[in-house]
């Protein structure tokens, strides 16, 4: 459609019109949401939200439930710890309580300190000055247990001292005291720093060896028998190193006291001790 001349504007089209005789065009209205617009003008439109799915509701309940877990995991984990503790203290105390002849149990009943006192008090012979039978079996088992872990050899000495009850008889308990006495200071004075030796029983002695061969521990028990000879001392040994995966201290014993019965009946000497 033609007005004057003019084509009429159409809705997409400039307005047109007169302005003091002459023909103006009204440009269009722009659109808020023109980017060039919105660059120029500074306006930040907000972002389109954006709609997250729903958590599953098993996942819901599991991580509501992690708290709880952990609290139960470490009740778990302290009931464990502690029954590993009383565990450990009842194979400790086995021996001192064989020593004293008390039930374990009883032993158990005592408090920290006052079992720490008791096994010290007991630890050592009173006479000999070495380490008595409980506490010498447990440093037994340690030793094993350390050799075993770093394939060491060991290997232990079973010492029987010859003629005590003769003495006693004949001469009285202070002489044969005084023999037991000289028995363990030539062995003590013989083994080496890391070297263990207590009281069996009787006359009985034991010499734990760590990291030394059989032939090492008979050079070594060879000399303390010719040191005590010119006192008057005589004893016999028998010696055991320890082997196989399984072979525990009383099974290691009790081979070293094999020995030392063959070795004393060849010796012409008889066992007169009491276990």
């Amino acid at each position: 459609m033609v007005i004057g001349g003019v084509p009429a504007a159409s809705a997409t089209q400039p307005q047109a019109g007169l302005a003091g005789g002459e023909l103006a065009i009204a440009p269009a209205q722009p659109r808020l949401d023109d980017p060039p617009l919105r660059l120029r003008a500074g306006i930040n439109l907000p972002p389109l939200p954006i709609a997250l799915p729903n958590l599953p509701a098993n996942l819901a309940v599991t991580l509501a439930a992690l708290p709880l877990l952990l609290v139960i995991w470490l009740l778990l984990l302290v009931r464990t710890l502690a029954a590993a503790g009383r565990r450990r203290q009842a194979l400790a105390i086995q021996p001192l309580a064989a020593e004293l002849g008390i039930e374990p149990a009883r032993l158990a009943a005592l408090g920290g300190t006052e079992l720490e006192l008791l096994r010290d008090k007991v630890a050592f012979d009173e006479l000999t000055g070495v380490m008595r039978r409980a506490a010498g079996l447990a440093t037994l088992e340690r030793e094993v247990a350390r050799a075993r872990r770093l394939g060491a050899v060991l290997t232990v000495a079973f010492v029987d001292v010859d003629g005590l009850k003769s003495i006693n008889d004949s001469q009285g308990h202070a002489a044969g005291d005084a023999l037991l006495k000289a028995a363990a200071s030539s062995l003590g004075q013989r083994l080496r720093a890391e070297d263990v030796v207590f009281r069996y029983g009787g006359d009985e002695f034991v010499c734990v060896l760590p990291g030394a061969s059989p032939a090492d521990a008979r050079r070594i028990l060879e000399d303390a028998r010719r040191a005590g000879a010119s006192t008057g001392l005589t004893f016999s040994f028998g010696l055991a190193a320890l082997k196989g995966p399984a072979e525990r201290g009383p099974a290691l014993l009790a081979r070293a006291d094999a020995e030392l019965v063959r070795n004393r009946n060849a010796r012409g000497h008889r066992r007169t001790s009491n276990r």
